[in-house]
């Protein structure tokens, strides 16, 4: 290639003398941000010496002082024009020039209080529900775990489904001690692996016994999560081991309330349970595996199990630096597969391996990405509002509009004083938003608490995140709900303006089009939510008339766990519920009372496998599969729970007598359909053989949302292990509340240190079971009636403001005839017209946006057609009745005024 070729591909050479050029130009206009006074004297000084020569110029041909004068300024085009000209055109807005243009603004907004008030008050609504929503979501979603660097750590998820078990959300798979050590062993993608399990403990010598909470852990896993103790050490390795295994890490709450924060603590014992433990060091009181729940007063070793179908630790692990999720997911469905060839068959279908983050939030994740789109619908429409607002507004200051042009300001700095004025607003309506929010944050976080049993210890605030959050948001709003005032400036024409004298910069039917685009986009983005908000209604509504299987009203549940210590057998453990039993029916105002080791409605079951008597077991891989429940004589009675054939269990039913069991009806419709169960033997894996003595109503043990499965029921009476965590179930003829220092005295005359882990009425557990759903509807509810307010707003001041315009065509119409339902139907028409249009847009995107939020509905299709029908008629009889009030005024209208109207 020659030297005069060049490359036809190559990007065009930018000369030395050019970037020069550029460069000093920037310079120029960057210090016009400082410098703007000087600036102007220099600018005046040269258009003086230019109108002076031109002046003279003028003189040598023969013309007056007068006239020269005259002639010079007519040909520069105007002094003031040419200097706001240079203005913009020769730099950036001065410091000097922006803090004028807000000045003027809210002496603007001040002359204004109607306007002012209104347009901040839609603001901050608008800007205070997107701010509480993402204070809510930058804690769970946004703001880094407190454990040191928390993007490296993974929940290890084993995929253990049993065939005939439900799972949702809520579920977990928990891996057994065998499962936990070969992934220890066998992983390379990991830096490390831990384990634990929450465990209770009894602490006794107080005025009461006291139930605490506490965890038993890998060795390591404080130091894997990142924590190191304040005080001593961590797990040894060999501490899990029988013998060794009694030593304890304190929480530095229990630290400081057992021991009085005595920094020689360690050596000394703590009584757990019965049991001494050696104390090893005292742990930050924010050591925890969620910082969205209770952190445990004290931590155990864990010991092993080697029971490799015993599932019952959560599984954490740190991968190593440059490991990714996919490397490590790729490894551990080798590790599955070999362990399944080693071991055999098993339910499992392999390990999921996902982010600590995603496991922790993944209960509201969905619900908080569906309520953060709503209140951002809700600011759109509040911003189509304000946008109106500043329509009208511009409108009506049209004589200082076309004055200002006239003098020489440009479109440009009109607009930029426009846009001044709506970004101020924007920055008042967020500060009210931050007002809103703050007012509303703590009710917010008591319901998502209360609807996710969990506690944000205090990581739900309003930080700095959130105020640039809120800043960044309040100067969008305002430059969003200016834009479009803002825009019709440069579509204007000053001369027609002029000559039109009664019409405003932004007036005629290219305005008018734009307000009702605004107020058609508000329709639709209100039918949205309406739409979303009556599918959630209408799925909560259906899942709160469910039957739960038992009367809850007038029912207190008491969990507590035995001491193995102290009840070591069987006899023990029916001794002591025996006594509380007894001496509960003896009391006044007590109907009933039992025992259950799984409370319905809680999400506690236990399921087993198990055999019919005369009929094969299944393969290994479809395993016969049912519920197994622990229950005192009486449980149906105090549960309300209907016995539909044989009998209950009574207190005859012994360990000296034959084993019997109850089953649901939905176990006896799976497994004896067309037959009577009754009198037919099933056992459980312990080759116990019971004889069906009854068959009872199904129970809803998960929850109002899950479908009764089968479920079998043993007497404690004849149960050889007798779990120790049982639950006291006791029906009173009045509301319960007051029976509680009852219960507990009886239950401390039986044994003096037994503690009391939970008192809840069946109310409440029958309540908390509905309680994310209530959320959802609530929320989108409030948040769809706040977006259908401001959108009848919005098509009310439309409509009057064209009623308004209209006054004169009106008293033509009315001077020629045309009669007051005429009238209605002019107005109403332009009303109802603007609804459909919205209305038609609106279900087209709800049909499009609604199956997102398929996963949060129960029982309605995201598409169901009651549901959208009704919101449009709710919308479209807003929208008239709205429009009616315009309407109704237009109908008042005197016809010789509206004749004078100008």
């Amino acid at each position: 290639m020659g030297a005069g070729d060049s490359d036809p591909g190559a990007l065009p050479r930018t000369r030395p003398g050019t970037l020069v050029r550029r460069f000093r130009a920037y310079l120029i206009r960057t210090s016009g941000l400082f410098n703007r006074r000087s600036r102007d004297r220099e600018m005046a000084a040269e258009m003086e010496l230019h109108l002076q020569l031109h002046i003279e110029d003028n003189l040598r041909i023969g013309m007056t002082p007068a006239e020269a004068r005259r002639q010079a300024v007519l040909k520069l085009g105007g002094i003031e024009a040419v200097k706001e000209t240079y203005r913009d055109r020769g730099s950036l807005p001065s410091v000097e020039s922006l803090f004028q243009d807000l000045r003027y603004a809210a002496r603007n907004l001040r002359k204004n209080p109607g306007f002012t008030a209104i347009a901040i008050l839609t603001l901050a609504l608008g800007i205070g529900a997107n701010t509480a929503i993402f204070s809510v979501v930058n804690a769970l979603l946004l703001k880094p775990l407190p454990f040191r660097d928390s993007g490296r750590l993974m929940r290890l998820w084993p995929t253990q489904i049993a065939s005939n078990t439900e799972t949702s959300a809520h579920d977990f798979g928990v891996a057994s001690y065998p499962e936990f050590r070969d992934w220890l062993a066998q992983s390379r993608t990991f830096q490390n692996i831990g384990a634990f399990r929450n465990l209770s403990f009894d602490i006794t010598g107080g005025d009461h016994p006291e139930r605490i909470h506490g965890m038993t852990v890998s060795a390591g896993l404080s130091s894997l999560l990142g924590f190191n103790p304040i005080l001593g050490r961590d797990f040894r390795e060999d501490e899990s081991q029988p013998g060794k295994n009694h030593v304890v890490l304190l929480s530095e709450g229990t630290w400081r309330r057992e021991f009085g924060g005595d920094p020689n603590v360690l050596g000394r014992t703590i009584k757990l349970s019965g049991e001494n433990y050696s104390v090893v060091g005292v742990l930050p009181a924010a050591f925890g595996y969620s910082p969205y729940a209770q952190p445990p007063d004290v931590v155990t070793p864990l010991r092993p199990d080697p029971n490799r179908d015993h599932g019952f630790l959560y599984v954490v692990g740190r991968l190593k630096p440059g490991a990714t999720i996919s490397q490590a997911q790729a490894e551990f469905e080798i590790i599955s597969r070999q362990l399944r060839r080693q071991y055999g068959e098993r339910e499992s279908g392999g390990v999921r391996i996902i982010p600590l983050r995603d496991a922790l939030v993944r209960d509201v994740r969905m619900l908080l990405l569906v309520l953060l789109s709503a209140v951002g619908f809700v600011l759109l429409i509040a911003c189509a509002n304000v946008a109106n607002l500043i329509l009208a507004r511009t409108a009506a200051r049209r004589k200082e509009l076309v004055v200002r042009a006239t003098l020489g300001a440009s479109r440009l700095r009109i607009a930029r004083q426009l846009l001044t004025e709506s970004a101020l607003l924007g920055l008042a309506g967020g500060l009210g938003g931050l007002l809103i929010a703050n007012a509303g944050l703590r009710a917010l976080v008591t319901l998502f608490e209360s609807a996710f049993a969990t506690t944000t210890s205090g990581r739900i605030t309003i930080d700095g995140a959130v105020l640039a959050f809120t800043l960044i948001v309040s100067l969008l709003t305002g430059f969003i709900s200016g834009l479009i005032p803002a825009v019709g400036i440069f579509r204007s024409d000053v001369n027609e303006t002029l000559k039109e004298g009664s019409r405003s910069v932004t007036s005629g039917k290219h305005r008018n089009r734009i307000r009702n685009l605004i107020v058609a986009a508000e329709m639709a983005l209100a039918l949205v939510l309406l739409t979303g908000a009556g599918l959630t209604i209408k799925s909560f509504v259906i899942l709160a008339n469910n039957d739960p299987g038992v009367r809850t009203h007038n029912m207190l549940a008491i969990s507590f766990t035995l001491n193995s210590s102290r009840f070591k057998v069987q006899a023990q453990r029916s001794a002591f519920f025996d006594g509380i039993i007894h001496r509960l029916q003896g009391l006044p105002g007590v109907e009933s009372a039992t025992v259950a080791a799984d409370i319905p409605l809680t999400r506690d079951e236990d399921s087993d496998t198990f055999s019919i008597e005369g009929k094969p077991d299944p393969a290994p891989n479809k395993k016969r599969e049912a519920r197994f429940n622990i229950v005192g004589p009486g449980y149906c009675n105090t549960l309300g729970i209907p016995l539909l054939k044989g009998r209950d269990f009574t207190e005859s039913d012994g360990p000296k007598s034959a084993a019997v069991a109850t089953i649901n009806e939905a176990m006896a419709r799976q497994f004896w359909p067309g037959e009577d169960p009754v009198g037919k033997r099933i056992s459980n894996d312990d080759k116990t053989w019971f004889s069906i003595a009854g068959i009872v109503g199904n129970v809803r043990q998960r929850g109002l949302n899950s479908e009764p499965q089968p479920e079998i029921y043993i007497s404690y009476l004849q149960d050889p292990f007798l779990w120790p965590s049982l639950n006291l179930i006791v029906r009173t003829t009045t509301e319960p509340e007051p029976f509680v220092a009852t219960i507990e005295k009886v239950i401390w005359s039986v044994d003096r240190d037994q503690p009391i882990t939970r008192i809840r009425t069946m109310d409440k557990i029958l309540s908390q079971s509905t309680a994310q759903p209530r959320l959802t509807a609530l929320l989108l509810g409030l948040f769809s009636v706040l977006a259908l307010v401001l959108a009848s707003i919005g098509i009310y001041g439309v409509i009057s403001w064209s009623v308004t315009q209209r006054i004169h065509e009106i008293g033509v119409r009315a001077a020629l005839g045309a009669s007051r339902n005429d009238v209605y139907r002019l107005v109403l028409g332009q009303g109802l017209a603007l609804a459909l249009i919205g209305v038609a847009v609106g279900l087209a995107g709800a049909l499009a946006l609604t199956r997102l939020i398929a996963t949060l509905l129960y029982n309605v299709g995201a598409t169901d057609p009651t549901t959208f029908i009704g919101v449009a008629l709710l919308l479209t009889a807003v929208a008239l009745l709205a429009s009616w009030l315009p309407a109704r005024r237009a109908t008042r209208v005197d016809p010789m005024v509206a004749l004078r109207y100008e």
